[in-house]
C-alpha cells in the first residue's frame, strides 16, 4: 500500500517537469540585463584569452551573425551562472521527498555551499587554469610566419566550456554529501574504488576539458583526484543513519 505522502512515476515526472521550468525562469529574467551589458560581460570574460594572445595576434569573426550569437552566448552564460542558486534550490526540492524530516533542514546549506563551489571552480579555472592552458595554446606554437587569430566564437565556447567545467567538478563534495545521505555510497564503497576512480577521473578530465592538452587536463585532474579523497571524508561523517525503528510515514512528512 503506497505510503500518503509516496509519489507514483507519473507524479515524479510532472514535478520534474515543474522543477525544470522553474529553473528556467530565472535565466530568462537574467538573460535580458545581461544581454544589454553583453559587450561589458565580453571583455570581462574574454579577459584570460586577450592577455595570452601572443604580439600580433587578436580576437576576430568571419561571419556576418557570428558577433551578434557571440553576444547572446555571453547573456545566456552569465544569466545561467546568475541563476546557479535557484537551480541548486529546484534540484534539491526534487531529491527532497525522498529524505527524512530532519535531513530537509539542510537545504540552505546545500545551495550557498553548492553556489560557492561552483563559483569556486570556475574562479579557479578563470584565474588559474585557463590562463595556464592559454599561454601553452597560444604562444607554444606561434612563430613569426604562424599568428594565433581565434575567432570570437570558438574562443567563447572553449572558455566557458572549461569554466563550467571546472565549476561542476567542484560540486563533486556535495554530490557525495547527497548521495551518502540517501544512503547510495559508502566510505568504505569509494576507498575500495579509488583505482578505478582515478582511471575514471582521468577520463572526465579529458571529456571535460575542450581541449586535449595536457596542461589543461593536469588542472581539471588534480581537483578531481583531491575531490574524490575529500569525498570519502564526507561520506564517513555524514553517512545515512539506520533507524532503530521501522519508519513510519510521519519521519517523511
Amino acid at each position: 500500500m503506497q505510503e500518503e505522502t509516496g509519489m507514483n512515476f507519473l507524479e515524479h515526472v510532472q514535478e520534474l517537469r515543474k522543477r525544470i521550468i522553474y529553473s528556467l525562469i530565472p535565466i530568462l529574467l537574467f538573460f535580458i540585463p545581461c544581454y544589454i551589458f553583453s559587450k561589458q560581460l565580453f571583455s570581462l570574460l574574454m579577459n584570460p584569452i586577450i592577455k595570452s594572445l601572443p604580439e600580433g595576434s587578436s580576437l576576430i569573426f568571419t561571419r556576418p551573425a557570428e558577433g551578434f550569437l557571440t553576444y547572446l552566448k555571453v547573456s545566456l552564460f552569465f544569466s545561467f551562472f546568475l541563476s546557479f542558486p535557484f537551480i541548486l534550490y529546484n534540484a534539491w526540492h526534487f531529491v527532497s521527498p525522498a529524505l527524512y524530516k530532519n535531513e530537509k533542514k539542510v537545504v540552505i546549506p546545500l545551495v550557498v555551499f553548492g553556489t560557492l563551489f561552483f563559483i569556486l571552480g570556475a574562479l579557479f579555472c578563470y584565474f588559474l587554469a585557463a590562463p595556464k592552458g592559454l599561454a601553452f595554446l597560444l604562444g607554444e606554437y606561434t612563430t613569426h610566419y604562424v599568428k594565433a587569430f581565434p575567432s570570437i566564437q570558438e574562443a567563447l565556447s572553449f572558455l566557458t566550456a572549461l569554466m563550467i567545467g571546472f565549476g561542476l567538478v567542484f560540486e563533486f563534495p556535495l554530490v557525495i554529501f547527497i548521495l551518502s545521505r540517501l544512503g547510495l555510497v559508502t566510505a568504505g564503497f569509494l576507498s575500495r574504488q579509488r583505482k578505478y576512480a582515478l582511471l575514471i577521473n582521468a577520463v572526465l578530465a579529458a571529456f571535460i576539458t575542450p581541449t586535449t592538452d595536457a596542461v589543461s587536463m593536469m588542472f581539471m585532474l588534480v581537483p578531481l583526484f583531491i575531490f574524490y579523497e575529500i569525498g570519502i571524508i564526507i561520506a564517513k561523517i555524514f553517512a545515512k543513519k539506520k533507524p532503530e525503528a521501522e519508519s513510519t510515514g510521519e519521519e517523511f512528512r
